[in-house]
């Protein structure tokens, strides 16, 4: 049992070897901290129904894969909200995120979009071409 926020959460469970609940609820994708029995969150989300496959398909897997270094570093935990809306399950996701403001809560960087840095970089360089 671990508390996030002012949730109970079951697990944190190694991803791999976690049994999924019949269940809909949030969830928080972990690795472990600096100090022992710490965890890091990554990423919270909210699900109708639990599911492992769910988790690997997601658009930042291989973010969450590459921050633990191998699947066996990384840990699910379940708040279980059995009989909620998908509104209720939202407004615990943002709770919870504005709370710990996790890396990959974002939304998923496009490649056809330019980055913050190459349009800083192009409004630098037609400034001195104007000159």
């Amino acid at each position: 049992m671990i508390t996030l926020g002012r949730r109970s959460f079951a697990g944190p469970f190694l991803l791999p070897l976690w049994s999924a609940p019949r269940a809909s609820g949030v969830y928080a994708v972990m690795v472990p901290g600096w100090r022992l029995l710490t965890f890091r969150a990554l990423h919270f989300g909210q699900a109708e129904a639990f599911s492992i496959d769910s988790l690997k398909n997601h658009s930042r897997y291989t973010e969450w894969i590459s921050i633990a270094g191998t699947e066996w570093n990384l840990y699910i935990a379940t708040h279980e909200m059995s009989f909620s809306t998908e509104a209720q399950r939202q407004v615990a996701e943002r709770e919870l995120t504005r709370d710990y403001k996790p890396e990959f809560n974002s939304p998923t960087p496009t490649p056809e979009l330019p980055g913050l840095r190459t349009l800083l970089l192009a409004r630098a360089l037609r400034s001195k071409v104007e000159e």
